[in-house]
């Protein structure tokens, strides 16, 4: 009898779902986690380990109630990044997943000096309808159903020219580094010039490099990153589970049990629970 164990964690700001396969038949214990910021579209998968044993026999069972879980905090796309050539890819495939887009990351350790600097500036209040038009432009709609635009990102630079905006990137700060999602019009000027701009833009920090992903619908940005000395990772797929289905599962789930069980929403849950082979 093999069993699946899950621990659960919630709170008013962020949901954080660890799931742990035991050890099975001298495979090892396959470890997965998702997060899901309240009030976003989509959860994502962090990771699932060990990359290379995903033929666990309870793979399935652990990323359905990944998919269970996420449908019924509210999410209503479950996303997770897998690279190009590993076995994974395959398996999360075969489990639902589909892949809308891939990616490749590249690193930068140092800053280039640029005039263009200072033409990357931050999005104000003015800049949204033409944010919003350059991504729905821009990105392919297969995208756009599976991450639709950030309403409130950490941080968003914007690019005119002239006095049409072209391009924007939205920034992510972390201890590791920087990482910027740009979406750049093919119409832009300049582009060497544009991008090396953007890596200016960010604040100079030892041993935090700044990351620049390209989509495969924003290709042509890569033999200008790779002019500007950017050091390529190795391609990624970006792969979706729909949750319409299971969210509105939860909803009655939750609806039907209301009588039974009501938590306080405002105290931190921990919830642990097993679910057996048969």
């Amino acid at each position: 009898m093999g069993a699946l164990a899950i621990l659960t964690h919630l709170d008013p700001t962020r949901g954080i779902f660890t799931g742990v396969c035991p050890s099975r038949n001298g495979r090892a214990a396959l470890i997965g986690q998702m997060i899901y910021p309240a009030g976003e579209r989509s959860a994502r998968i962090s990771f699932l380990l060990p990359a290379d044993g995903l033929e666990h026999p309870n793979l399935a069972d652990l990323l359905e109630a990944m998919s269970e879980t996420a449908g019924g905090w509210g999410a209503f796309h479950l996303l997770i990044e897998v690279e190009e050539h590993s076995p994974a890819l395959d398996a999360i495939r075969e489990n639902g997943f589909s892949v809308y887009a891939w990616q490749t990351n590249w690193q930068f350790l140092t800053r280039p000096e640029s005039l263009f600097s200072e033409l990357w500036q931050p999005a104000s209040a003015t800049d949204e309808n033409a944010v919003r038009s350059l991504y729905q432009l821009l990105v392919p709609p297969l995208v756009q159903s599976a991450e639709p635009i950030p309403l409130q990102p950490g941080l968003r630079l914007v690019y005119h020219q002239g006095h049409e905006l072209v391009a924007y990137a939205d920034a992510v700060f972390g201890p590791q580094g920087i990482y910027l999602q740009p979406v750049i019009h093919p119409a832009v000027e300049n582009l060497d010039e544009v991008l090396g701009g953007l890596l200016a833009r960010q604040p100079l920090q030892p041993q935090r490099p700044v990351y620049i992903a390209a989509r495969s619908y924003q290709a042509w940005l890569e033999p200008s990153l790779h002019r500007l000395q950017g050091r390529a990772s190795s391609r990624r797929a970006l792969l979706v589970r729909h949750l319409a289905v299971a969210q509105r599962a939860a909803l009655l789930a939750r609806q039907s049990g209301r009588e039974l069980y009501n938590p306080e929403v405002t105290v931190p849950l921990v919830q642990h629970s097993t679910i057996h082979d048969n």
